[in-house]
């Protein structure tokens, strides 16, 4: 399990698909943060930005987030990769925007985040989370979540989980990719990090 996955996003939206920026509400909160991203082979040092994104439209919708990372003076300082998620009608997610050449960029303080897209999805998923339960783990939340496999095949899903403190800021993101036969419900848990207040579980890309 890792702090953040590159590239976890959820399908992509067409080039010009018009969409409605105001269904989507982007937090003023942008934590910046330097650490390792990927996992195995694709470990690396970069830097990236935890946001959270709330659907505030009537329907499901595909959005994705993209923006560059900024200095104290404003000033940008790297270009972030766009990322894409699934949120439904009334729903938040939270977003781990990348610098865009997987760079630690140790002056970046802040960032611009806007709306690239954000479209009803093309497809329903094959997997769904159920049951999910938090916990107090002694200070730190712990998340689990039953993930179902709907699809007559085996397959491999990323899930996420999002930490908040007390204030409501994101902490962390973490994910694991889960290989899962057909129809199978297997248990996924994620321990947030120490001082963590609240945490959910979200499904990322899939393939079967």
């Amino acid at each position: 399990m890792a702090a953040i996955t590159l590239g976890a996003a959820c399908g992509r939206h067409a080039p010009g698909e018009p969409f409605d920026p105001g269904a989507i509400k982007i937090s003023t909160d942008r934590v910046v943060k330097t650490d390792t991203v990927g996992d195995g082979e694709w470990e690396r040092q970069a830097t990236f930005v935890l946001v959270d994104a709330d659907n505030v439209s009537a329907g499901e919708l595909l959005v994705t987030l993209g923006g560059a990372l900024t200095d104290a003076t404003g000033a940008e300082v790297g270009a972030l990769r766009p990322e894409s998620l699934r949120i439904p009608a009334g729903g938040r997610r939270t977003f781990a925007l990348v610098d865009a050449h997987d760079a630690a960029r140790p002056t970046a303080t802040g960032a611009t985040i806007v709306v690239r897209g954000a479209v009803p999805p093309r497809w329903q998923p094959d997997a769904h989370l159920a049951d999910g339960h938090v916990f107090d783990d002694h200070g730190k939340v712990m998340v689990a979540a039953s993930l179902v496999n709907d699809a007559d095949r085996a397959g491999r899903v990323i899930v996420f989980a999002g930490f908040h403190d007390a204030d409501g800021r994101p902490m962390q993101r973490q994910f694991l990719l889960a290989e899962i036969g057909a129809h199978i419900t297997q248990v996924v848990r994620f321990v947030g990090p120490e001082g963590s207040k609240s945490g959910y579980v979200y499904l990322g890309d899939a393939s079967y």
